[in-house]
C-alpha cells in the first residue's frame, strides 16, 4: 500500500487550481433524464459522475490482420464489458487497406454501445488523416500515448483530429511505465492539465485518460507480477483527481489499469469507475479470473460491476 501524498504537496498543486462553480440540473436525452452540473470554464452542463457504477474494458494485443481485431471486439461483448483498448501493431496493415481498413473493420465488428479506444503510433495516425472522407464510428476514441517531452504532440494531434474527423473522441494514454516509475507524479498530472486547457482553448475535448503501463513480456522481472506499479499508479492517480479542468472531472475520464486488488480499493475509494482488463499473452492469469478479481473488490466496497452492456 502506498503513502498518501504529504500536505505539503498537495497544496502545491492545488495552488493552481480554478475553482469550478456548480448547479444541479437535469437535462431529457432520448427520453431519459441525466443529473448534471453547469462547468463555468467550459461553458457546458456535464453529466455528474456516479461513483456506485463500475465498468471494465478488454485490453489485448491485437494481430496483424483485422481479424484478430474483431476476436477481441467479440470476447469483450460476450464477457459484457464496456468496451476494448485496441494497441495497433507497429507495422503497417496495407493488406487491410491501411488505416481505413482497419476503422471500417473495427465499425463493422463492434456494438455502438461499446467503446473502443484505439492506440495508435504517430505514423498511423498521420496515414488516417491521409485517408480523404474518411468517417470514424462515434464510439471509436483516438488514443494518443503521452510523452512527457512533447506534450504539444497530443495537443495539436487532438486539433487536427478535431479538424478532419466530425465529433471524433480523443482521450490520453500513459501507457510506458517510466512515466510511473521514474517521472514526478505531479508533474505527469501538470503536463495532462495543459494538454486540457489548450485542447478547450480551441473547442476540443479530451475525453478519457488512460492509466495502463504494457508490460514488457520479455522482461521475466515483471511478467506476472501484478504489484509492480501498484503504488505508482495510485499516486498518479491521486495527483491527476486533484486537478480542476475545463469539462467533466478527471476521476470521471480515467480509465486504469486492475492491477491488484489493494490498488482497486483505492481507486475506489478515489471515485475512479472505469478498469481496464488486460489478457495476458503468456496465460499465466485468464481474463476471467482478474474480472473476478475486480468485481471482488468492487462488491466489498459496496459497488456494482456492471456487465452486459
Amino acid at each position: 500500500m502506498m503513502h498518501p501524498t504529504a500536505p505539503s504537496s498537495r497544496r502545491m498543486i492545488t495552488s493552481c487550481i480554478i475553482q469550478r462553480f456548480k448547479s444541479t440540473t437535469t437535462v431529457n436525452r432520448s427520453g431519459s433524464t441525466t443529473a448534471t452540473y453547469y462547468d463555468s470554464q467550459s461553458g457546458q452542463h456535464v453529466a455528474i459522475h456516479d461513483e456506485s457504477k463500475i465498468t471494465a474494458y478488454l485490453r489485448t494485443k491485437a494481430g496483424a490482420a483485422s481479424s484478430s481485431f474483431a476476436a477481441v471486439l467479440k470476447t469483450a461483448k460476450e464477457m459484457g464489458l464496456a468496451g476494448s483498448i485496441i494497441a495497433l501493431p507497429h507495422q503497417q496493415l496495407q493488406q487491410d487497406g491501411g488505416m481505413a481498413g482497419i476503422i471500417k473493420s473495427l465499425g463493422n465488428s463492434s456494438s455502438s454501445n461499446n467503446d473502443i479506444f484505439l492506440h495508435m503510433q504517430p505514423s498511423q495516425y498521420n496515414d488516417l488523416v491521409a485517408e480523404k472522407q474518411l468517417l470514424i464510428p462515434s464510439n471509436i476514441n483516438l488514443c494518443f500515448e503521452y510523452n512527457n517531452n512533447d506534450g504539444e504532440y497530443i495537443s495539436s494531434n487532438v486539433q487536427s483530429a478535431m479538424t478532419n474527423f466530425e465529433r471524433i473522441q480523443t482521450s490520453i494514454g500513459i501507457f510506458n511505465p517510466t512515466h510511473l516509475l521514474d517521472d514526478d507524479p505531479m508533474l505527469v498530472a501538470a503536463k495532462v492539465a495543459s494538454m486540457i486547457d489548450i485542447t478547450s482553448e480551441f473547442g476540443g475535448t479530451i475525453s478519457n485518460i488512460l492509466v495502463a503501463p504494457i508490460i514488457d513480456n520479455d522482461d521475466d522481472a515483471l511478467v506476472g507480477n501484478s504489484g509492480t506499479y501498484d503504488d505508482e499508479l495510485v499516486q498518479l492517480c491521486e495527483e491527476l483527481t486533484y486537478l480542476d479542468v475545463p469539462g467533466s472531472t478527471i476521476k470521471s475520464r480515467l480509465v486504469v489499469s486492475a492491477l491488484s486488488g489493494d490498488q482497486l480499493e483505492e481507486c475506489l475509494q478515489m471515485g475512479i469507475t472505469k478498469y481496464i482488463i488486460d489478457a495476458a499473452s503468456d496465460g499465466r492469469e485468464s481474463v476471467e479470473s482478474r474480472l473476478g478479481m475486480l468485481r471482488d473488490v468492487v462488491e466489498e466496497n459496496g459497488k456494482e460491476l456492471v456487465l452486459d452492456i
